[in-house]
């Protein structure tokens, strides 16, 4: 289990989380939702140990973060931002071999380019592994990064350890065909023993995908829901700031939201 206890954090003289207290259901695939400015980054900074708290603590597994060390936190949990730049010309399978680092000593072993090449074939990167990562599309960075999280926790052959994904707009700059290949690829870690938090701006996505909701708006969470049913029209409406309005898909009976202003 994740979680955050009493967590506040100011950036200079501003209040960006405000008494933050919030459990992440174990191996489901947890949602952050909310307006741009509600915190929702800096919630999963703060979950995910890149960022310290004003106050409050981060506790996984009732353990807190601050008792991890470098290694032992980067083989608990793996994060998967927005477009990542590299400032060195590495090469696509350098890239995702970053994921094995904690995990080796000097040299990797076979096992970890195995890894690596598992990981590569499973975003459809393998082709690519020679090319320097500079040179892709904004899409196919975002999938090597993919490839890069799935390999750091990946731990085949090992007594299964519980582990922890943390995605903040994973999707940005994929097209569709691999917006849904991500996703679902990220749903099948729940049965590898895997918890999953993400921040999707795509409030239709998150409800498909999601199992549990957390609604921030103003640094604070107003809403947890354990059914995307309880994310209701007032809710998003109040929330957004927009007007909300339920479509079915006519051929999957799929129900949609809609918005206006």
């Amino acid at each position: 289990m994740a979680e955050l206890q009493g967590v506040q954090y100011r950036a200079g003289d501003v209040l960006i989380l405000d008494d933050v207290s919030v459990r992440f259901r174990t191996r489901r695939f947890n949602m952050v939702l909310g307006p741009n400015g509600a915190g929702k980054s800096s919630l999963l900074k703060i979950a995910t140990g890149l960022v310290a708290p004003t106050t409050g603590q981060v506790l996984y597994e009732e353990r807190p973060i601050a008792s991890f060390g470098t290694a032992a936190l980067a083989r608990k949990r793996a994060v998967l931002s927005q477009q990542i730049e590299l400032a060195f010309a590495l090469t696509v399978e350098n890239v995702v071999m970053m994921g094995r680092y904690p995990h080796f000593g000097r040299v990797p072993t076979a096992r970890d380019r195995d890894i690596v090449a598992r990981a590569l074939e499973l975003v459809g990167m393998t082709a690519q592994r020679d090319q320097h990562y500079p040179t892709l599309s904004g899409g196919e960075q975002q999938k090597v990064q993919l490839a890069r999280v799935l390999a750091q926790l990946w731990n085949y052959d090992e007594p299964r350890e519980h582990k922890f994904l943390f995605l903040d707009e994973p999707t940005a700059g994929l097209d569709i065909h691999y917006r849904i290949h991500m996703l679902d690829t990220v749903r099948e870690l729940l049965d590898q023993d895997c918890t999953v938090v993400a921040v999707l701006h795509d409030l239709n996505t998150a409800l498909q995908y999601g199992d549990c909701f957390f609604v921030v708006k103003g640094g604070r969470i107003v809403h947890q829901a354990d059914r995307s049913q309880d994310i209701t029209r007032e809710l998003i409406e109040q929330v957004y700031d927009v007007h909300a309005h339920k479509i079915s898909d006519p051929e999957s009976h799929r129900e949609l939201w809609q918005f206006t202003l």
